[in-house]
């Protein structure tokens, strides 16, 4: 009976504890943790406070209510490439009393789920969403790990008993250099796939011989010793185009094709651009005109055909340029295409520049799609380049595929430095075209040569019919602009030789064909017409030691050293970072040159990182 008694008091005293609870106040709740967790989880929390902000605007339209006025955020894009949240005052729902409990918990799921969103960098400690008001931006994500670049397939040894001719197309693309700069510059070591030895090598201008006897471009070669393998020797080709061409003093007519989708809202991307865009029209020419053009969900006119003399609509137009929404880039080339045909100018450079991290994502975007509207497009005689620019999801292979379809240049753009240089000091080259479809071939004498090898151009190889055959598409040479091919050779008699037999086939020794390495022809077309035009120059078989060589090719070869290590070639030798840095300090030049001096620059900064990551 006792423990009866004793029971009933104990469910008594819990009976009156709970009857005098409030209904509207929420159990206590264990501490909540501020510490950022999966984005999966915060996403799912995000839903219930969404789910919860339904049922209160369902509550509020049913029950009358109280009104007043509370302070919130709006997202506004600025120019420095943040995202701005401005506040402002706006008429809300306020609950009543017997709401509160679903309040609580709606402000529960709200709070779990705003800290697991926002980067540790954009909150202090313990602050939760009102850090954002504080500092007055929102925050921006982190990058994702997305750039994208060809997969490598480097150039093999060639045999010259079964291949003695060896066909591509010149290329005067700078965009890996800058790209790996880039890279360097942060910190980090370049993916191996992003360095392109010829692209690296063509950065950088060359004493070579100008042009001459009624040709736009003129050709030299030299002969070493590799300074990664001495039992190989180190070919060089040099081309040089005019200063001066046919439609440089007659002006041009620019389409801007610019990307404002939300994933150029970055310092290092449409900021960058408006400024470097800026650099541009600051050095053309009153005859010049100017279009731009934009595209994010989809393309649109920002400022039609333009004089360059009416500068400030066009500066206007530049700085009213936000970033926001999908990437529709195939239709902002079609468009580009169109007004570019609109103010078409048969006796002015014609051209197309896009400037894009290359993240299409709307409409038209693979990349056979891209190529083989971009083909199609080129017939009117528009030209197009490609301007790279950004970091975390920069699509490389895109930029070189648009560049090579659209018969133009890929750069890419890391700096106002860069910017500088290629619209300012280099803005000929870059606008105006001295030659355009330039092909090499190189017949190597098999007296001289075992075997040989390109080093780069792996994009650019070509079959040795298409030569000669003009409706064969190949690259571009903008005024002024010097640019290498290198190739290793492998002397006859060193090395093993192919055991091959043929009927037909004859090795002259004597006179003056003994002393060449090879014969070297050069084929390009003039801007304005598709007849192509050839000529020749022979290679000797003298080899210097690299010492006593050009200091063109000691640069040229300290450059494409550092290529090799950095792309990991299977072909390396001893090539080395240092051997790369003691060769290109070594070479004098009467002038100073800032990019050569900012090329021992980095590799001064990149050789005690790959040591130690070794």
């Amino acid at each position: 009976m006792r423990y009866i008694l004793t029971l009933c008091f104990f469910l008594v005293i819990s009976g009156a504890f709970y009857a005098f609870q409030s209904p509207s106040q929420p159990k206590s709740a264990e501490p909540i943790s501020t510490a950022i967790s999966s984005q999966p989880h915060a996403i799912n929390e995000l839903a219930v406070a969404e789910r919860d902000l339904a049922a209160q605007q369902s509550i509020a339209s049913a029950v009358p209510a109280q009104e007043q006025l509370i302070q919130s955020a709006t997202v506004k894009p600025s120019v420095s490439g943040q995202t701005k949240i401005e506040p402002e005052m706006q008429l809300v729902v306020k609950p009543r009393a017997g709401e509160l409990q679903i309040g609580a918990q709606r402000k529960f799921a709200s709070d779990m789920a705003m800290p697991m969103m926002v980067p540790p960098s954009f909150v202090a400690p313990g602050h939760m969403a009102s850090s954002y008001l504080e500092t007055g931006y929102a925050p921006q994500p982190a990058p994702l790990d997305r750039e994208n670049y060809r997969a490598k397939n480097e150039n093999r040894f060639m045999s010259v008993a079964l291949s003695p001719l060896s066909t591509f197309g010149l290329d005067v693309d700078s965009a890996s250099y800058s790209n790996v700069r880039r890279q360097i510059n942060q910190g980090g070591i370049p993916v191996p796939s992003s360095v392109r030895l010829e692209e690296m090598v063509n950065y950088f201008d060359y004493g070579f011989p100008p042009a001459g006897d009624g040709h736009p471009i003129s050709v030299m070669s030299d002969y070493s010793v590799a300074p990664w393998n001495p039992n190989h020797r180190l070919a060089m080709i040099g081309i040089k185009a005019s200063d001066i061409t046919e439609t440089s003093d007659r002006g041009a007519r620019m389409t801007f094709l610019l990307d404002t989708s939300g994933s150029m809202n970055s310092s290092d991307k449409l900021p960058l651009l408006i400024r470097s865009f800026q650099t541009l029209l600051s050095n053309l020419k009153p005859q010049d005109q100017v279009a731009i053009v934009t595209y994010a969900g989809s393309a649109g006119l920002v400022l039609p055909p333009t004089p360059v003399t009416e500068s400030r609509v066009i500066y206007q137009a530049l700085a009213n340029l936000t970033a926001g929404g999908s990437t529709a880039g195939g239709a902002g080339i079609q468009l580009a295409y169109d007004v570019a045909r609109r103010q078409y100018d048969t006796q002015s450079t014609n051209l197309v520049i896009l400037a894009t991290d290359g993240d299409f994502n709307v409409g038209v975007s693979g990349d056979g799609e891209l190529k083989s509207m971009i083909e199609k497009q080129r017939e009117s005689g528009v030209f197009l380049s490609v301007i790279g620019m950004g970091s975390g999801n920069y699509q490389d292979a895109k930029m070189q595929i648009l560049a090579e379809a659209g018969n133009g240049v890929a750069h890419y753009l890391d700096s106002d430095s860069e910017a500088q240089r290629l619209f300012g000091s280099e803005l000929t080259s870059t606008l105006h075209i001295a030659a355009k479809d330039v092909k090499i071939q190189v017949e190597f004498n098999p007296a001289a040569v075992a075997q040989y090898r390109l080093l780069g151009y792996e994009s650019r190889v070509m079959n040795a019919e298409d030569f000669r055959d003009d409706k064969k598409d190949s690259g571009e040479i903008g005024a002024g602009h010097s640019v290498v091919a290198l190739y290793e050779i492998i002397p006859t008699g060193i090395g093993a030789t192919p055991d091959i037999e043929r009927r037909y086939q004859t090795t002259r020794t004597g006179g003056t064909d003994a002393m060449e390495l090879g014969y070297v022809k050069v084929r390009y077309k003039q801007p304005d017409s598709d007849k192509g035009i050839e000529f020749s120059h022979a290679m000797t078989t003298k080899a210097k030691t690299m010492a006593a060589a050009t200091a063109d090719l000691q640069w040229a070869s300290a450059v494409a050293e550092l290529s090799l290590v950095l792309s990991k070639s299977e072909h390396a030798g001893s090539a080395s970072l240092q051997g790369a840095l003691n060769r290109a300090k070594s070479v004098s030049y009467k002038v100073t040159d800032a990019k050569r001096a900012e090329f021992i620059s980095l590799l001064e900064r990149l050789t005690p990182t790959v040591v130690a990551q070794d």
